[in-house]
């Protein structure tokens, strides 16, 4: 397996493992619409997160097969923050037939070292609160929990 980052020139195979990961993730949210009506909108936030010089989509790939993804971004804060720079991760998704192998892991890692690299010395992400893999993943790799997102419809 080869972890790099991806590229415009990967935006067609990556089209299918985006959608992927949306199906997934529509099984942990109450709140986001039905595929149908949002494809296109994720297909172009793909294209922007592989276009951005302070984003990096980073990819594991295996036998030429994507078998997993993360997106990993770095910004300015407001002057509130005791940083300067903070980081985002988001999108980590793998392959069914990859899971508990390592790969998230990997991925992950690869991201905090470029986040590293690019001056960002705190990140956060954010998880279904029902999605446990996905929670206790990133406790494994040192996250810690410090908010609760809450939602109500009114």
């Amino acid at each position: 397996m080869k972890i790099r980052k991806a590229i415009l020139d990967d935006f067609e195979a990556l089209k299918k493992f985006k959608i992927l990961s949306k199906k997934e993730e529509l099984k942990y949210s109450q709140t986001l619409k039905p595929l149908k009506d949002t494809k296109a909108k994720y297909l172009s936030y793909l294209k922007t997160d592989l276009s951005y010089k302070s984003r990096a989509m980073f990819i594991a790939v295996e036998d030429n097969k994507i078998i997993g993804m993360i997106m990993g971004k770095g910004y300015s804060t407001a002057s509130i923050s005791k940083f300067k720079r903070k980081g985002y991760i988001s999108n980590l998704y793998i392959d069914k037939n990859y899971r508990k192998k390592g790969v998230g892991v990997k991925l992950l890692k690869h991201t905090l070292r470029w986040l590293k690299k690019n001056g960002v010395p705190h990140v956060t992400t954010e998880i279904h609160i029902k999605n446990l893999p996905a929670q206790n993943l990133m406790h494994k790799a040192g996250f810690k929990d410090y908010t609760i997102k809450m939602t109500q419809d009114i």
